[in-house]
């Protein structure tokens, strides 16, 4: 028992001591240098620099990533937020003009409008304009209110609403020209103010726009640009007017052209633009009881404008 006891210590001892017994100079080498490894002072610097410099491929060489690392084409990041949503809120200050062929109502008077618009980063948009004139339009004539004869003192007013794409594919360096396609609502109101009398037209079709513009100086976080703006509609119109002792109504065709230009800013997510806008409208001929028979109505706008603009 003794003798099994005294063998048990001897092996504990040879291994506590990392040396077997008989073990050669090279085998004590061996173990002082991984001694004083164990206890050397750690640099991690040094300790990556040598990694990288056992690296079989080097650092300039581009490597393939793993397939779970790449992403389907035309797929937009898991944690990339949607962003790109403009919207933009415009006042302007100008006249408007109206005349009915064969009669006395052409007279032109001042207007405020008011617009507002929405882009979406995918290309749909849609904006909305608000315009209205002051109520001496036709000041010091006389109209027939279906029984007499009234002043006929008006103004003239309509709301204009364009959900249309956006295509911003025409780009050559500083040049570029997006161009917006969609459906037009417009609505026109003349309300003479001392009579009854009112009449409006409603119309709608197709409208398109293109807005060349040219990057003066800056890059795309921002810049200054002049740009421009020609428009064309076409669509069926509706008229109706009212009277005393009656109504009546008509419908008839609409067109449209319009031109603009101004100079337009970009600073970080704030959008800014002073610009200047002409529109012109023609009605086609109507016959009704009040008004009579009309070779047609045109209605002209135009206005000098400030817009700002926030993308989200």
């Amino acid at each position: 028992m003794r003798t099994t006891g005294f063998l048990l210590l001897t092996t504990l001892a040879a291994c506590a001591t990392g040396l077997p017994p008989g073990a050669d100079p090279e085998w004590r080498q061996i173990q002082a240098g991984r001694l004083e490894r164990l206890h050397a002072p750690r640099h991690p610097k040094d300790a990556v620099a040598a990694l990288l410099a056992q690296d079989p491929a080097p650092a300039t060489t581009r490597r393939e990533r793993h397939i779970d690392q790449r992403e389907p084409v035309g797929m937009r990041r898991f944690r990339e937020p949607l962003s790109g949503w403009v919207a933009r809120t415009s006042l302007g200050y100008g006249n408007v003009a109206f005349r009915a062929k064969g009669s006395q109502l052409d007279d032109r008077a001042r207007a405020a409008f008011f617009g507002v618009g929405v882009d979406s980063p995918r290309g749909t948009a849609v904006q909305l304009n608000v315009w209205s004139s002051d109520s001496d339009l036709f000041a010091g004539r006389r109209i027939n209110d279906g029984v007499d004869a009234a002043p006929a003192d008006a103004s003239l007013r309509g709301i204009d609403v364009f959900p249309h794409l956006r295509f911003d594919e025409l780009r050559r360096g500083a040049f570029s020209m997006p161009i917006r396609v969609g459906m037009f609502g417009d609505w026109s109101r003349l309300a003479h103010q001392d009579t009854s009398v009112e009449r409006e037209w409603l119309s709608l079709g197709p409208r398109l726009v293109l807005e060349p513009a040219f990057r003066l100086v800056g890059d795309d976080s921002a810049w200054l640009e002049v740009y421009g703006r020609f428009d064309a509609e076409a669509g069926p119109a509706w008229f109706t007017e009212e009277f005393r002792g009656g109504d009546d109504h008509d419908s008839t065709s609409r067109w449209s052209v319009g031109a603009g230009a101004g100079l337009r800013g970009h600073v970080g997510r704030m959008h800014a633009e002073l610009g200047y806008d002409l529109h012109q409208t023609m009605f086609g001929a109507t016959n009704t009881e009040l008004l009579g028979d009309r070779g047609g109505v045109d209605m002209q706008k135009q206005q000098l404008f400030f817009g700002l603009g926030l993308t989200f």
